[in-house]
């Protein structure tokens, strides 16, 4: 049983792709596939987020499988990127990550989509998830953040990329079954 959204029902979702502007933030939706072989049940369709504010450009891949070239071309610049990255390389291999963070070069990467042992109900579920722990070992500047939120500018960005790593939202909460556990 789905448990309901913590955002009112007013709230704006954009879930297709096109160009959308919601005040001084623009934001675009790029096609894109669902990792194989999930999503199957919802026809693989993954939108690629690119989110422009402030001369920030901050990009979500969500659960998209390798990048093609010319959505890549599409995308740009991109100052930020948030891209799902696990130690069992869930949705994308190491050699897939390693391509796109070559040609976005993004100053800031966030992975996401990464197990959090306090919200699984089970070791082995979702089948094959891994943390962020093992893989973060294996980069350069990486940061903690003792969080769920960081301040990001156009003017703060880093001079050296980096790897930032948030804690998951106060919102977010473990299944009930796995409290009984």
């Amino acid at each position: 049983m789905r448990r309901p959204v913590p955002w009112s029902p007013e709230t704006l979702v954009l879930r297709k792709p096109g160009t959308n502007q919601i005040g001084d933030i623009t934001v675009i939706g790029y096609a894109g596939k669902h990792a194989d072989p999930w999503g199957k049940e919802f026809g693989q369709i993954n939108t690629i987020w690119s989110l422009k504010v402030g001369g920030l450009r901050i990009v979500h891949l969500g659960d998209n499988g390798p990048l093609r070239g010319d959505t890549i071309r599409e995308i740009g610049r991109v100052d930020v990127l948030m891209i799902p990255i696990d130690s069992q390389f869930h949705i994308l291999k190491a050699e897939e990550i390693a391509a796109i963070r070559s040609r976005l070069s993004p100053t800031i990467l966030i992975p996401m989509h990464y197990r959090h042992d306090d919200l699984e109900a089970s070791p082995d579920r979702p089948e094959k998830l891994g943390g962020i722990a093992d893989w973060a070992r294996g980069e350069k500047n990486v940061r903690y953040v003792t969080s769920h939120k960081q301040e990001l500018s156009f003017a703060t960005l880093p001079v050296k990329p980096e790897v930032v790593i948030l804690q998951h939202s106060p919102l977010v909460k473990a299944p009930v079954k796995a409290l009984e556990q």
